[in-house]
Order: structure tokens, then sequence, then C-alpha cells
């Protein structure tokens, strides 16, 4: 038993050390010409991407140091590929803008995210949800806000009762149920949105992606597909999912047929879905995967971001006040609107710093390369992976001026002040790229703003909040490959705002 034990480890680790040795001298072999952070032989650049791994920032930074004068591009180890950001941010503004039949966002997305496997991007790597998510989810704000309010109140008396005596709360477990929540209260809407269970299939699937995107990325592709079959969860995560949204499109479909025009069309993301799978003549299959997709583009990117903003907010409590006396007066005259929201122009600024201050990783709003293409007089071969330094992009001293290491809530604000110009937390630029950038930057960033408005703004109304532990400082982040998340297991103290 134990020598098949020890030949089910061995032998795997095998193939992966053949595969990666050989995809490395391929593509090292491609990439002689452009200089590289840390050291450029294949086998040697392992302990380079072991350096990276350990401490991704400071490997970003020191390594910047290093870059000769006039390097439009470099690559940076990483332990199955090279990966070539450019040397300024300004360099990414030909990589957003490239056509995507030479530098593809959906190739990089499957490669990260194992998106075929992960996310059947076979079956809607077309991005079909994105016009959905432009012309009827974005247009609709004004009118599903108030819903989404509604959906907050509830959600978060379960997760953190009102009660006057402080309570410790694990914080991110409770945030993911909740974001999920009330982003379902626009997807699906009412009642499913409240279903305990469903909302715990699609947290669980959201972490699910991240989780075995990690563990596929390294294995040969020929292999990817066994494993998947064999170990995945989410298969079973589709056809339960099936079971929850099939009765609601049947009972949709019915419901039109016996109202015929009187019928009220729904406004939610299920309903628009199911209207472009029908245009496409698609099964119902497909607005459950995409729905599915949504989901987890809503509750991934949105806590993390969240999250990293509370903390930021509890680890510096001089700026609550400022805060709530905006909050108060907007809600006050504009109630738990839109309009209130967009109101709210300092909570804007801090979220907004949180999104450049607090990083979600050191590389961002990748690429494919489907050919050789040049960029800036270098060639990009076919296959590379190209990206942005977003530690380089978010911490610039030529676009955020001096203090561009400090954490300034007030940033924008003066920017505005002082030259007139608008920047939003929906705001993507080469300096600021959570949301990437360009013609494929997040469609879904102007609903995920205002959720993370109203969270916060509903938080400071309603509570008192502290850091529980003992000196009231930001828990640390944690660094899984090259990207950032917040500390999973925080406590945070909670009671009624006295």
């Amino acid at each position: 038993m134990l020598e098949v034990s020890q030949t089910a480890v061995v032998v795997p680790l095998l193939i992966w050390l053949v595969y990666s040795l050989v995809k490395m001298f391929g593509e090292t072999r491609k990439l002689d010409h452009i200089p590289t952070i840390g050291f450029s032989d294949p086998i040697l650049s392992y302990w380079s991407a072991l350096q990276f791994l350990i401490d991704p920032p400071g490997f970003i930074r020191k390594g910047w140091e290093t870059i000769p004068p006039g390097t439009k591009y470099v690559k940076v180890p990483g332990m199955s590929r090279w990966t070539v950001l450019g040397t300024v941010p300004e360099q990414y503004k030909e990589v957003a803008s490239a056509a995507d039949h030479f530098l593809s966002p959906s190739k990089a997305t499957d490669e990260f995210l194992q998106a075929k496997h992960t996310m059947w991007y076979d079956e809607i790597g077309d991005h079909l949800q994105v016009k959905p998510i432009r012309q009827n989810l974005n247009r609709s704000l004004g009118e599903l806000l108030p819903l989404v309010h509604e959906e907050a109140v509830l959600a978060f008396e379960d997760a953190f009762p009102l009660t006057n005596e402080w309570q410790s709360h694990e914080f991110v477990p409770a945030l993911l149920k909740i974001v999920a929540r009330i982003s379902n209260r626009a997807l699906v809407g009412l009642p499913l949105c409240r279903d305990a269970e469903y909302i715990d299939a699609n947290v669980s699937y959201a972490v699910e992606v991240i989780v075995e995107s990690f563990l596929l990325y390294p294995l040969p592709p020929f292999l990817r597909g066994l494993a998947h079959r064999l170990f995945s969860p989410i298969p079973g995560r589709l056809t339960r999912m099936t079971r929850w949204i099939q009765p609601i499109l049947d009972a949709r479909r019915e419901d039109k047929a016996a109202h015929g025009s009187n019928w009220e069309e729904p406004k939610d993301m299920l309903y628009w879905l199911t209207q472009v799978a029908e245009e496409h003549g698609r099964a119902d299959r497909d607005p459950i995967i995409r729905l599915m997709s949504t989901n987890f583009g809503s509750i991934h990117t949105t806590a993390l971001t969240f999250t990293h903003a509370l903390y930021s907010l509890l680890s510096r409590s001089q700026y609550i006040e400022a805060l709530r006396q905006e909050i108060d007066q907007c809600v006050q005259e504009e109630g738990w609107t839109k309009a209130s929201m967009d109101r709210m122009v300092f909570l804007d600024s801090f979220i907004a710093e949180s999104k450049r201050y607090d990083i979600l990783g050191t590389v961002g709003g990748m690429r494919i390369a489907i050919d050789d293409c040049i960029l800036s007089g270098t060639l990009i071969p076919k296959g590379t992976m190209i990206g942005a330094n977003l530690i380089d992009s978010h911490f610039s001293t030529s676009a955020w001026g001096p203090d561009a290491e400090e954490f300034d809530p007030y940033r924008f604000i003066k920017i505005e002040r002082e030259t007139g110009r608008r920047i939003a937390i929906v705001t993507t630029s080469v300096n600021t790229l959570t949301f990437g950038h360009g013609k494929h930057a997040c469609p879904g960033r102007f609903f995920a703003a205002q959720e993370m408005k109203l969270m916060m703004a509903y938080l400071l109304h309603h509570y008192d909040m502290k850091l529980d532990n003992k000196d009231g400082s930001r828990p640390k982040n944690m660094w899984i490959g090259m990207g950032c998340v917040p500390s999973q297991n925080a406590r945070v103290l909670f009671r009624r705002r006295e």
C-alpha cells in the first residue's frame, strides 16, 4: 500500500518536472531577447521563481531597480512559465488596446483560472453575458439599489445582530455570504437570494474555482482534464445549481404564456441572460452557467476589495467620524438610493484609495499573445503571457505624487479640486488596474462600486466597529502566488452604534 501511495505521488511530480523543464527551456529561448528580473537560465530561474513566491512585492521592487535604461519590457519567472511586463505603467496602454486576435484576455483568463474546466469556457468563452451587464444591469442601478439595500438590512442583521454589547465575528466568512446574498437580489431576485443553501453553494463555487485553478495550473495540459474529472466538485455544483434555477425558468415561461402582453418582465440578471440565450438559440444550461460565472466575479472581487477597505478603515479609525457625517447627511436627504450613494464623495475616495493602495496582487491585466506581435519595438512571441506590474502602476510617484507609498483617503478629492479630474472607484487607468483597463475592463464594476459603498455606509450608519486584536493594527495580508488577499480569519467587533 505504501509503495502504491509513493508511486501516486512520485509519478505526477516527475511528469510535472519534465513538462515544466521542457516548457521553460522552450520559452526561455523564445524570450531570450527580453531582459530578465532574476536569473534568466531555465534552471536557475526556478530559484528566482521561488524568491518571487516567497516575497512577491519585494522581488518586484528590487528587480525593477536593476532594469537597464531604455528597456520597454522585462520578463519575470514563474514555476511554469515566464510573464512579460512593461517597465513603466504607460506601456500597458498598447497591451490594453491591442486587438484580441493579437493579445487575448480570454486565453489568459483560461490559463489563470483554468476556465475551460472550472467555468465551462468552451461554452461561455464568447462572453455574451457582458452585453446584459452593460445594457441592462448597469442601466438599472437606480431601480435595483433600494432592493439591494433592503436585502443588505436583513443580511447584516443575520450576520451581525444589532446589540448594545460588543460581539466578535470572523469577518470574511460572514462577508462572503452577505455579498452573495445582496448580489443575488439583483441576479436572481426573491425568494432564491434568501435561500441559505443556494448562497452557500455560490460561495463554495467561488472558492473552488480559485483552489482548483491553483492546483491545475502547474499540470501539463493533457493531465488537467483528467484531474478535473476525477477530483473536481465543480461539475456537481452545476447539477445543484440547475435544480434551483430550472424551476424559475420554467415558471417564468408558463407565467409569460398565461399573461401574454400583460406579463411583467423580471428585472434581474437571470432574465437578461435568458434573453441572450434565446437570441442565440442556446438551451437553459447556457444562462445557468453564465449566472454561475457572474456570481463568481461578483463575490470574489467585491469581497476581497471590500475587506481590504474595511480593514484599512478600522486600522485608521480617525477617518470614521468624517465618513459618518457625510453618510448621515446623504441618507437623511436622499435615503438609501443611488442618488445618495453618488453624493458620498469622501466614501468613494476612501474605497478608491484602498483599491489603489491595497493591491490584489503583483501583476494584472493579463493577455496571451495569439501570434507573434511587436510592442514598442519588442517582439512578443506567440504564446507569451503579458500584463502589467501592479506595484509600479499603483505606487507610481509620477501619477500619484511623492506620497504614493502613503494611504491618503482624501487623495482623489484633492486631485479633483486641483486638476478637475474625477477619479472614482469605477475609474480605470494604467495606474489603477483592480478592475482592469481598456475595452475589457470589468463591466460589472459599476454595480460592485454601488454595492461596496452601500455596505460600508450601512455598517458605519448602524454599527460601531473595531478590530478584535490587541493594538487595533491592520491584520496582515496573505500572499498566494502572485495574488494578495486580506486576512481570512481576522475578527471584527460589532455593536449597535452609540
